[in-house]
């Protein structure tokens, strides 16, 4: 079984629609698909319907951002399953506000040294739920500034510290990963291989937070899959993977399909997606979905 959880649509900062990734994941193959989009639940409905349509698993998925405090870290964190998607969304849409606003004042920031104008941020993010560097990045190519949106420009602009980089905080990772536990869902630390904090994976699984963590990720060196397959044995976590599909705007292309999960851990993840579930309609026998 071939299945890829992790990739992002426009209503993100991917490139491509639900309605293009779905027949996509059939063409090339994939049984099972999770469209995480970044502070946005927004996709699955339709992903669910099309999958049905064609053919594919469409697992219902999200990607929070979050602040464990302990290491100092932003680390992102991979939902499936969640059932409450109203409450969750929610309290997700309060950080991807933060983001937006913050993402708009770069942008604004920028206008003093590029002719750009508000009306084409809009244009760009209109079809997003929220306004992220990537938009910034269409104008930018879109007027010929750079032929690599997610590239030596984009570090340039928003390296951290600079002066179109505009701080954010996200909510506290153990706040993130109680909210999705209590929607239904099932909790997957996002590569790891990304962070800096060598210490983060065993700090979130002494605090209980995660169900598993993604061992196939482009940013998951060897060094970091052996660490991750360690801990996942040691604590009895199941190790999922995904591309982290984005389209073009990434700075290392990979097509859909490029990092798959592991059977094992696809099969764990499913069991406990179902127990999962099964506990939150118990403990909320009246919630209608």
């Amino acid at each position: 079984m071939k299945a890829d959880l992790h990739c992002h649509t426009v209503l993100s900062d991917g490139a491509m629609r639900v309605d293009q990734i779905i027949p996509y994941a059939k063409r090339i193959g994939l049984d099972y698909i999770a469209i995480s989009d970044h502070e946005s639940t927004h996709s699955i409905p339709e992903a669910v319907r099309l999958g049905k349509e064609l053919g594919v698993h469409a697992i219902p998925a999200v990607e929070a951002n979050a602040w464990h405090e302990e290491t100092q870290t932003n680390v992102h964190i991979l939902c499936y399953y969640p059932i409450d998607t109203d409450r969750l969304q929610h309290s997700l849409s309060k950080d991807l506000k933060k983001l937006s606003d913050a993402v708009t004042k770069s942008y604004q920031s920028l206008m003093d040294e590029y002719p750009i104008t508000m009306d084409q941020l809009y244009e760009v993010s209109k079809e997003s739920t929220g306004v992220y560097y990537t938009h910034i990045m269409q104008v930018l190519s879109m007027m010929g500034y750079t032929g690599t949106p997610i590239g030596q420009l984009h570090n340039e602009l928003f390296r951290a510290g600079g002066p179109h980089k505009f701080p954010y905080r996200y909510m506290d990772a153990k706040t993130v990963t109680d909210l999705l536990h209590s929607c239904g869902g099932v909790v997957v630390l996002a590569h790891p291989g990304q962070y800096k904090a060598d210490n983060v994976m065993e700090m979130m699984i002494e605090e209980h937070m995660l169900d598993g963590i993604e061992l196939n990720h482009p940013r998951n060196d060897e060094k970091t899959r052996e660490h991750i397959t360690s801990l996942c044995k040691e604590h009895d976590l199941f190790m999922t993977g995904g591309t982290d599909f984005h389209g073009l705007y990434t700075k290392t292309p990979y097509p859909l399909g490029s990092f798959l999960c592991p059977k094992e851990g696809l099969h764990r993840l499913i069991l406990a997606g179902e127990q999962a579930n099964k506990a939150f309609y118990e403990k909320h026998p009246k919630f209608k979905k």
